[in-house]
């Protein structure tokens, strides 16, 4: 009786799907960073056209403005090609630095809305989940 035994199907399965030049991909899975609110919404000047169209799970698109006259590490945040406003100054330190090395972020909405109002004004908040795209 022999000792060489008959290999296992699934590896011999796998063994010549390589053989033959598959390629496997690495499971890969956005990373997510930071949550925060949108900076300057109540600098949009048509905010209130932009908020009646927002939905929670939207995407947003995170730009750097690295000309930025106030913040050097500047990251526009803008929802269907529009600005709505920043990431925060104090949160755009390690984002901007990882943009600039060419890593691609976006957001996603999780909150928004309009706070209680305090003289009359109105206060918006837009809070959304920042994610690095890991691309291969």
């Amino acid at each position: 009786m022999s000792n060489i035994q008959k290999p296992n199907t699934d590896i011999a399965d796998f063994v010549g799907f390589i053989q033959k030049g598959g390629k496997i991909k690495p499971f890969v899975k956005d990373i997510k960073l930071i949550t925060t609110k949108v900076a300057g919404l109540d600098y949009i000047e048509n905010i209130d056209e932009i908020f009646s169209q927002i939905q929670i799970e939207d995407k947003l698109d995170l730009f750097r403005e690295s000309d930025n006259e106030y913040d050097y590490r500047a990251i526009i945040v803008k929802y269907h090609g529009e600005k709505i406003g920043y990431v925060p100054r104090n949160e755009n330190h390690v984002l901007s630095n990882l943009m600039d090395g060419g890593k691609l972020l976006y957001g996603v909405v999780v909150d928004f809305g309009e706070d209680e109002p305090y003289k009359g004004y109105k206060y918006r908040f837009l809070k959304f989940k920042i994610f690095l795209k890991e691309e291969f």
